[in-house]
């Protein structure tokens, strides 16, 4: 599984990071310190030095691409993998992409920007959910993305139908999201965010256990009753 687009991609993003920091560092104050945390009223509660609010998203997103880099070496289910390919890679670069979202918010917050720090991650991460959630449903059984509970991973028909419905949730909860955004503001989009993102999951696991009891050839030796 070759992983270098995205790798060049990944790095390019954090390269610009981290030339973003660089830049910060010699407009703000030595003794600046930045806001790195919101309530869900938009409100900061939560501050750090320069040195350290600077360095939290580029330091991440390398820690990120390591692991997305280096992950196709270790799966034990390669080939599912390969397979599933674009939806990794979509997952990666996304995680990235809100990442330097979320950095560039930061930033120009310190810098006196009047912004919406919540309403403009909350868009980043709803448009990731949309994007993630068209590919679950048209991945194959791994250990790194999706529905990965004991029963999707041992029975293609849960993996399929559990992970179609996440895929389905998600599309579904960043549409709402938008739409709540748009309507009620940023407050009202973090809780619907939040709730459909947790009853999406908590659904597609309940969906997992019940498809694989269903699944004929599934596989054997659990000694569970039908």
């Amino acid at each position: 599984m070759s992983i270098r687009m995205p790798l060049i991609v990944s790095l390019a993003l954090i390269a610009a990071m981290i030339a973003f920091s660089a830049w910060a560092w010699t407009a703000l104050p030595p003794d600046a310190r930045i806001a790195i945390h919101w309530d869900i009223h938009n409100r900061p509660n939560g501050y750090a030095p320069k040195d350290i609010a600077l360095a939290i998203a580029p330091g991440m997103g390398l820690l990120l691409t390591a692991l997305f880099a280096l992950w196709p070496r270790v799966e034990p289910r390669r080939a599912n993998l390969t397979t599933s390919r674009l939806g990794y890679e979509a997952g990666w670069l996304g995680a990235i992409g809100v990442l330097a979202v979320v950095h560039v918010l930061v930033v120009m917050q310190a810098r006196g920007s009047r912004l919406d720090i919540a309403g403009d991650t909350v868009v980043a991460v709803a448009v990731l959910l949309i994007v993630l959630g068209n590919f679950l449903g048209k991945s194959r059984a791994n250990f790194f993305f999706g529905v990965r509970t004991p029963w999707s991973l041992s029975s293609d028909l849960a993996w399929e139908k559990s992970n179609r419905l996440a895929g389905r949730l998600f599309v579904a909860t960043g549409l709402l999201t938008l739409a709540a955004l748009a309507l009620a503001g940023s407050t009202a989009a973090l809780l619907v965010q939040g709730v459909g993102v947790g009853c999406s999951a908590l659904g597609a696991v309940a969906a997992s256990y019940l498809y694989w009891r269903h699944d004929p050839e599934r596989h054997a030796g659990d000694g569970i009753p039908d």
